[in-house]
C-alpha cells in the first residue's frame, strides 16, 4: 500500500530529528523572534508551541516567562526536546486534532509547521479552539520562489532541470501557497480570527560552502529529499553535481548566504 504524505512526513521528520539542531535551527532560529514579539508580556501566560520539533522555540518562550506545553507528531522530535528543556511539557500529538480542552491558552505558535500538515486549515481551526478569548495565535511561512524564496528556487529550478519531478509520492499541498498573499488571512478569518497581520521576514539560509546543501537537502527537507531519492542512482548523484554548482556563485570567502523570505501571520481570537 501506497504511504500518506503524512506517512512520510512522519517516517521523514523523525528520521532526521538528529540532525535538526545543526542543520535546520540556523534557518528557521529566524522565525523565533518575529512570533514571540507579536505577543505582549509572555510572563504567566500560557502557550502551545505546535510543530516543536526539538523544542527550541518552546524553550525561549519559556525563558520569557511563559507557561508552555509543545506537541510535535514525531516521537523521535519530542525525545530531542525532552533531553535539551526539562522543564517544558512536550508530547507527540497531531496539530489537526490537539490534546487540549477548549479555551486552555493564551498563545499558540507554530513556526514553520503549516506546510507539514496535510490539512493545514484543520490546524489552524484547532488553534483557535484552544486559545482563550483575546489569545493570539502566530505562525510563520516560507515565501514562494517568485516572492524571494531564493534557497527554494534555486532548488527546485536544479533538482527539476536533471530529474523527473513526477516520482512515485503521494500528492502533497502546495508548499509556499499558505505564503501567497490573502492565502493564509483567509484560512484565519474563516477559523474565527480577527486582528489579522501579515509581516515580512527576511530571513536567509547561511553556512560555509556550496557542498553543505547536499546535507541540507537530505537531513532537512523530507518531499524534495524523497523526490531525489526516487531517482536512478545516477540521475541522484548528478543532482547533487548540480546543486553544488548552482550554490557555489553565493560563495563569498568562507561564508555563504540565499535569501530565503518568509512572513509571520498573526491573528487574535475575539473577546
Amino acid at each position: 500500500m501506497t504511504k500518506s504524505f503524512k506517512e512520510y512526513e512522519h517516517e521523514g521528520w523523525n528520521s532526521k530529528a538528529s540532525q535538526y539542531e545543526r542543520l535546520i535551527l540556523p534557518l528557521t532560529r529566524q522565525g523565533f523572534e518575529p512570533i514571540l514579539t507579536s505577543f505582549s508580556d509572555l510572563t504567566g501566560k500560557k502557550l502551545l508551541d505546535v510543530c516543536t520539533g526539538p523544542g527550541h522555540l518552546a524553550g525561549e518562550a519559556a525563558s520569557r516567562g511563559a507557561l508552555v506545553d509543545a506537541i510535535d507528531f514525531s516521537e523521535a522530535m519530542v525525545r530531542e526536546a525532552k533531553l535539551r528543556f526539562k522543564d517544558i511539557s512536550f508530547m507527540e500529538a497531531d496539530a489537526e486534532v490537539l490534546p487540549y480542552d477548549d479555551l486552555s491558552f493564551d498563545a499558540v505558535t507554530c513556526c514553520f509547521g503549516l506546510l507539514h500538515l496535510p490539512n493545514s486549515a484543520q490546524g489552524v481551526r484547532e488553534a483557535y479552539r484552544v486559545l482563550k478569548p483575546c489569545g493570539r495565535y502566530s505562525v510563520t511561512l516560507w515565501c514562494g520562489p517568485e516572492r524571494g524564496g531564493e534557497l527554494f528556487k534555486v532548488i527546485l529550478q536544479t533538482v527539476s532541470s536533471v530529474g523527473d519531478m513526477n516520482v512515485d509520492l503521494p500528492k502533497a499541498p502546495p508548499m509556499f501557497e499558505l505564503s501567497e498573499p490573502g492565502k493564509i488571512e483567509a484560512l484565519m478569518s474563516d477559523a474565527g480570527f480577527d486582528d489579522i497581520q501579515r509581516k515580512p521576514i527576511a530571513s536567509a539560509w547561511r553556512t560555509r560552502r556550496a557542498e553543505d546543501i547536499v546535507e541540507f537537502i537530505k537531513y532537512g527537507t523530507v518531499r524534495t529529499s524523497l523526490i531525489i531519492q526516487f531517482q536512478k542512482p545516477e540521475v541522484r548523484e548528478l543532482i547533487m553535481e548540480e546543486l553544488v554548482k548552482a550554490f557555489r556563485p553565493y560563495e563569498r570567502g568562507a561564508e555563504l548566504e540565499v535569501p530565503c523570505q518568509s512572513i509571520l501571520a498573526t491573528g487574535a481570537k475575539p473577546h
